[in-house]
């Protein structure tokens, strides 16, 4: 009757009872070890993260059908990443702010969910909703960021971030009043993108919430979005096939090599100058200019790549 199989309901309780299990056994294992938010961060960021930046060698061969004119931006692409995580190591605090720009822009990609708002208010709800996984933590987890930073990069990092947050609490309070409750409908999607980075920095710490972020939301959903767009033709019978592209696999997979690659190099370079810093803290700083130095790229590389990843399946 409506379609509905007999097990769905007892299958859904099942699903809930093992996430709400896997919850709990993230804030137990949150609560008891101060540094299982870094390493889940290094975790993901390394498969998951480095997959979905591998992706763009997919995405230069959609955006760009000539081979020759892919593989010389493949080229710029990885130039950018080499000399840019080169400048980097050796500005580490640089790396941070960087970082933290690109990820506000790049989180709030609007890929046509709140196309219905004005073009004004659409640039307001992309800082908002870029800016909530990066500038909450120090709002909700002040101490914990506080001591996360200075150990980190002993410097005025946490006042400076607390400043942006308030920056963004007040565009926020702005976004609010002028097209979150009016344009309710509008801009639901970046309602529920909010609402998921409020829950995950009210529950866990701040690392833990953002690799939880970026590893189970982020990084699957753009993969997923990337495999929307694979080319698909019509068959003699009108059915939707998709087109087999081997060397669009080839490249993904040489792309997510090379970032490992060149990952374990800049960590060798930041160990050489690390006396100064724990484990944990070399870590997190090759972590940040890591991703900044591959972020630059894959951010102008999705923005020409925007319209594509907003479009049906098949890239139609």
């Amino acid at each position: 009757m409506n379609g509905l199989k007999p097990y769905g309901f007892p299958a859904f309780l099942a699903l809930l009872a093992g996430f709400c299990v896997l919850v709990a056994a993230l804030v137990l294992l949150d609560q008891n070890s101060a540094h299982a938010g870094l390493w889940l961060l290094m975790i993901v960021s390394v498969t998951v993260g480095f997959g979905h930046g591998a992706l763009d060698a997919h995405l230069l061969l959609r955006r760009f059908p000539s081979r020759s004119q892919a593989l010389a931006l493949a080229g710029v692409y990885l130039l950018v990443v080499v000399l840019l995580g080169w400048a980097l190591s050796h500005a580490v605090a640089g790396a941070l702010w960087l970082l933290l720009g690109l990820s506000v822009w790049h989180f709030g990609e609007a890929y046509a969910r709140w196309d219905a708002l004005h073009p004004a208010t659409r640039i307001l709800t992309r800082f908002i909703v870029g800016g909530a996984p990066v500038m909450l933590p120090i709002w909700l987890s002040p101490e914990a960021m506080v001591d996360l930073l200075k150990a980190a990069w002993q410097g005025n990092e946490a006042q400076v971030w607390q400043w942006l947050a308030s920056v963004w609490l007040a565009l926020f309070i702005g976004w609010v009043m002028l097209c979150g409750i009016p344009r309710y409908r509008a801009a639901r999607h970046a309602w529920y993108e909010l609402a998921g980075a409020i829950a995950l920095n009210l529950v866990f710490s701040p690392l833990m919430a953002f690799a939880l972020y970026f590893g189970f939301y982020h990084s699957p959903v753009h993969i997923w979005r990337v495999w929307r767009t694979r080319p698909l033709q019509v068959t003699a019978s009108g059915h939707a096939q998709e087109t087999a592209s081997s060397l669009s696999l080839i490249n993904v997979i040489v792309t997510f090599v090379v970032t490992l690659l060149l990952g374990a190099v800049l960590l060798a370079m930041l160990n050489f100058n690390a006396y100064a810093f724990s484990t944990e803290a070399v870590s997190l700083r090759w972590l940040v200019v890591a991703l900044a130095a591959l972020t630059l790229p894959h951010l102008v590389l999705i923005s020409l790549c925007a319209k594509l990843l907003s479009a049906p399946p098949g890239g139609r």
